[in-house]
């Protein structure tokens, strides 16, 4: 199986999910550590601060099977730290942007 095969394969489709935390440390290792044992490649990672610092809103972009997305979710949901994890579905917007100084 190419690449090409797999991005055009309808149940390795590029998913969006959004995850609210407390903002400290090693959360992200954490996150990133049930993508990995699920075989789930991260291809986009945005951390930004929510609220008032506490919290962080990390958006997170990966290819796979949905039934494995389902099932990170859950997981991520478990930890301490998470306090909402969704994933986005037809409400999200991808673009992408560039910024070249001549």
């Amino acid at each position: 199986m190419t690449m090409t095969d797999v991005s055009h394969n309808d149940t390795h489709l590029t998913h969006t999910i959004s995850i609210l935390v407390a903002n400290k440390p090693g959360v992200l290792v954490r996150i990133a550590t049930i993508f990995a044992r699920r075989g789930y490649n991260i291809e986009s990672l945005v951390v930004s601060p929510a609220f008032d610092g506490r919290f962080s809103r990390m958006t997170i972009a990966g290819c796979g099977e949905l039934k494995t997305l389902e099932q990170i979710i859950k997981q991520v949901s478990k930890l301490v730290d998470v306090l909402h994890a969704t994933e986005h579905v037809g409400d999200s917007i991808l673009r992408e942007m560039a910024l070249i100084k001549v």
